[in-house]
């Protein structure tokens, strides 16, 4: 065994007992009816293909459809008129600037003048009930 492999391997004592094959049986690990055909060779094949045949998917197409901006204009004509005007003015122009942007199509501008016009009407909201608190009790 060591001549075989090209260099010095101890004994192996067990492989003694393994058991030998005999011809014309089947090993047991061998199923019957996946014995390899005795005789059968394979056809060569008579020239090399270099082509190399590949399906790549085709492009999914997305379409990403934008909501229009939600309106605050008139919510913020109430706020300028009930609450606290000055930015209720601003809350108005910054809602029709939103506006104008979305029939533009200007989606993410609009949704940025939007935002603001949201805060500028809280902020009129918070002010105005403030100011209706402070001169309520200065008044009485």
């Amino acid at each position: 065994m060591a001549d075989r492999a090209g260099y010095d391997q101890p004994e192996n004592k067990h492989i003694s007992n393994y058991p030998t094959s005999r011809e014309g049986t089947l090993p047991s690990y061998q199923a019957i009816g996946t014995q390899q055909q005795t005789g059968f060779v394979q056809p060569s094949v008579p020239y090399q293909s270099t082509h190399v045949v590949s399906h790549q998917p085709h492009p999914v197409r997305t379409v990403v459809i934008q909501t229009r901006p939600p309106d605050y204009l008139v919510s913020s004509v109430w706020a300028c008129l009930f609450c606290f005007f000055p930015t209720g003015l601003f809350a108005i122009y910054y809602a029709s600037r939103a506006n104008t942007l979305a029939n533009e199509g200007h989606y993410e501008e609009a949704r940025r003048k939007s935002i603001i016009a949201r805060n500028l009407l809280i902020s009129s909201f918070v002010l105005g009930c403030i100011c209706i608190i402070t001169v309520t009790a200065i008044l009485l």
